[in-house]
């Protein structure tokens, strides 16, 4: 169901559960919000260990921002150690620190959903459709939507043309944990120099590929599979809407503004 979902949609949603979820503080209003988050991870039939892999790489993080709240929020003290320096961690730090993880934790689970579910060519096009009434002010939207696309295209080309030279020089006897300073820095430029020269010549030859192809800048272009916004985003804008309206009010209510 979310595979086939507008990118403009997806975008524009993930933009707005990210603000609701740095606006919730009571323990039933996480809950409620991680049930709707695992809920639509099932709705997108992405494997849980997938998105449990990608957390994983955040996981010192979110010890290293927990651990900060732990000993650095003033409130009720928990546990106290005197020697040689007064540490203590009071029950805030422990809430406060649950919270902020938890926040984290949510934003990039609702970020993997969008680039589990949605191609970086749909995600770019969205976001040339969205920018659009920019045209206005002469902004190269084309332009700025293109540059992204590569951008993001680039990003596994660099990761692969970084592995490839580094087998090659592992291969060759390299070893950055050998040595002093100056051989693991010898190690490291022979690495760095051979990929910034492939990136380069892969940028060369794409450049190549735009102009053979009658690439102009600044000028409109077609589209094989132009965006159409159906029923099914229409409800489920509706359902982000009342979701997002349900979670404010409760907000405002726990804090006495309504």
């Amino acid at each position: 169901v979310i595979h086939d979902l507008d990118p403009r949609f997806k975008i524009v949603a993930l933009a707005i559960l990210m603000v609701v979820t740095f606006l919730i503080e009571s323990p039933w209003l996480v809950g409620l919000h991680s049930l709707a988050i695992a809920a639509a991870i099932l709705l997108s039939r992405v494997p849980v260990p997938v998105f449990l892999r990608g957390l994983k790489v955040f996981a010192i993080l979110f010890l290293f921002t927990a651990v900060l709240h732990l000993f650095f929020t003033p409130g009720t003290p928990v546990f106290k150690i005197t020697t040689p320096v007064t540490i203590s961690i009071t029950r805030e730090g422990i809430s406060r620190g649950l919270l902020i993880s938890w926040r984290l934790i949510t934003v990039i689970a609702l970020s993997s959903i969008l680039t589990y579910t949605t191609t970086p060519l749909s995600i770019t096009r969205g976001l040339e459709s969205m920018l659009a009434p920019l045209k206005k002010v002469r902004f190269p939207v084309h332009d700025f939507s293109l540059m992204m696309m590569m951008a993001i295209r680039f990003i596994p080309v660099l990761t692969g043309e970084t592995e490839r030279v580094w087998k090659a020089q592992r291969s060759r006897g390299a070893d950055p944990g050998r040595g002093g300073l100056r051989a693991r820095s010898r190690v490291l430029i022979s690495v760095i120099v051979p990929v910034f020269t492939g990136l380069f010549r892969r940028a060369d030859e794409l450049a190549l590929a735009l102009e053979t192809r009658g690439y102009i800048p600044g000028q409109e272009r077609s589209s094989m599979y132009p965006l159409s916004w159906s029923g099914r985003d229409s409800v489920a804008t509706g359902i982000v809407i009342l979701w997002t309206v349900a979670i404010v009010s409760a907000v405002l209510r726990t804090r006495g503004l309504l």
